[in-house]
């Protein structure tokens, strides 16, 4: 996928190791639910890693210095482009489904589902965990209500 400027061209590619780099650098383990959850954040230093991560050079390397330079890029390319954080996201969310690097290749209709959705932004084994032990406490309290009367 190719993301053009009147300064920069830079090629983001996609590979596993680079997949699994950016849910290791957004603190997750699964890729699919650390990208989305990014994305209906707007998580703009997500953003920039998902970027910097995936951007390289003909010569494989890096298509950038720093972080710095990966946010002037942003800058420019919504600028030029009249494209939004949403944007961006949507368009590379767009080319890693394509190549089949989610948990499973979406349709259209189950990827524009997937990026506005609320609930994809929630890691729902911790809305569980915390309902839980409301649940259990509530239950424990009652208990002890029980015993002192």
């Amino acid at each position: 996928m190719i993301l053009e400027t009147k300064k920069q061209k830079i090629n983001l590619v996609l590979r596993t190791r680079k997949i699994a780099d950016i849910a290791k650098k957004l603190d997750g383990k699964n890729f699919e639910d650390v990208y989305f959850k990014a994305m209906n954040e707007f998580d703009l230093e997500a953003l920039s890693k998902i970027i910097c991560i995936l951007a390289e050079n003909e010569d494989k390397t890096s298509s950038f210095k720093s972080n710095a330079d990966v946010y002037d890029f942003i800058d420019d390319y919504m600028e030029e482009n009249k494209k939004t954080y949403k944007d961006i996201f949507t368009e590379i969310a767009e080319d890693i489904n394509k190549e089949g690097f989610f948990n499973s290749k979406m349709t259209k209709e189950q990827l524009k589902d997937k990026m506005s959705s609320p609930l994809s932004s929630m890691n729902m084994n911790e809305v569980i965990k915390n309902s839980a032990e409301k649940a259990i406490a509530k239950v424990a309290e009652q208990e002890f209500q029980g015993y002192r009367a």
